[in-house]
């Protein structure tokens, strides 16, 4: 299965304006074979067939081979290679590189409690690994996914997180992932030896997103996949926002080319949407309507993760294109098929 043409058009017209910036660079992606790893590559494959930007992409993978027999549509191309190797222990490659995209680490809520001190050290191993491969290889830019996570719990009275929010740095000690993310923003902005633009992302959809995560978007596309009844483990107050992939990489891609050196930008859609809601919307687009049920009682606090986008809105032109009904629909059709094999 690959992604719908329409997705990939919308990406090529909303970055019209940055074609000069991407053409015939020499790109390294870290978290290629990941979601927004996979979105980039695709992406990249559209833009080089269909508008010739002579873009070549070296991703880093731990397992080149398993990608391949999973995705060989993504891995057989021949603007793309594939450097056996991980954040920790990069593999020698003598060549020059215009900008890295650095989307390598592993957000597991389960890593993130059993084992915090590697999910901290894999985070700031990598973004040293980086800095120092940068200054090897030359590069020019790099664009560092970090994660709206970095500000910490977001403020009940604050309906939308911006990046003006002073973070309490003792906030996050006890979370490892939040707290290296911050940590690891400012190694890039001291030590980066090229410009740096740092993209803080929330919650996103569509396809590639995996289904058997901790992500409650794919978990209720599952469910609706499967005909299950979708059992929420809170009480489904929970607000987030949910960003379409497509629009994802619009708005790293332009972070990338446009972005401010040494600056922080939010991505993700504005639009809020509570948990119990985002369940009841999935399931009305099921075959079979599935029952949403809830295992808590109604907490007096609200859990919000929601960004204010209103600095790439203002600065890069940047907007939210696509409805949260469509990137339902696009992610159930994606699925549908071959859902085993897209899981993870």
């Amino acid at each position: 299965m690959k992604i719908n043409p329409s997705d990939l058009e919308l990406i090529a017209d909303h970055l019209e304006q940055d074609y000069s910036y991407y053409e015939n660079k020499n790109i390294f992606l870290t978290g290629g074979t990941g979601f927004f790893g996979k979105w980039m590559l695709e992406a990249f494959i559209y833009l080089n067939r269909n508008h010739s930007l002579n873009v070549t992409v070296t991703i880093l993978s731990r397992s080149p081979s398993k990608f391949k027999e999973g995705f060989p549509h993504l891995f057989n191309n021949e603007f793309f290679r594939f450097a056996r190797g991980n954040v920790r222990d990069f593999p020698n490659i003598d060549e020059d590189f215009d900008l890295i995209i650095h989307a390598a680490t592993d957000a597991s809520a389960e890593l993130n409690k059993s084992n915090p001190e590697l999910m901290r050290s894999t985070i700031m191993d990598g973004a040293q690994s980086i800095c120092d491969f940068a200054s090897k290889v030359r590069c020019k830019r790099i664009l560092y996914t970090s994660s709206g996570a970095a500000y910490g719990p977001q403020p009940e009275n604050l309906k939308h997180m911006p990046e003006t929010f002073v973070v309490n740095p003792l906030f996050n000690h006890n979370d490892a992932y939040a707290s290296a993310k911050l940590k690891s923003e400012k190694y890039f902005i001291d030590n980066a030896p090229c410009d740096v633009v740092i993209a803080r992302c929330f919650a996103f959809s569509g396809p590639y997103l995996p289904l058997n995560s901790s992500y409650a978007f794919g978990n209720f596309i599952d469910d609706s996949l499967n005909d299950r009844d979708m059992i929420i483990k809170g009480d489904g107050t929970a607000v987030r926002s949910y960003l379409y992939a497509a629009d994802l990489v619009i708005w790293l891609l332009r972070l990338l080319s446009s972005g401010e050196a040494g600056c922080i930008y939010n991505v993700g859609s504005p639009k809020e949407i509570s948990i119990y809601d985002l369940a009841a919307k999935i399931s009305s687009q099921s075959i079979n309507e599935n029952i949403v049920e809830v295992s808590k009682n109604k907490s007096t606090k609200i859990n919000r993760y929601v960004p204010n986008v209103d600095k790439v809105k203002k600065d890069l032109n940047l907007e939210v294109y696509t409805s949260l009904e469509k990137a339902i629909s696009s992610t159930i059709a994606f699925y549908s098929g071959e859902v085993s094999k897209y899981r993870n």
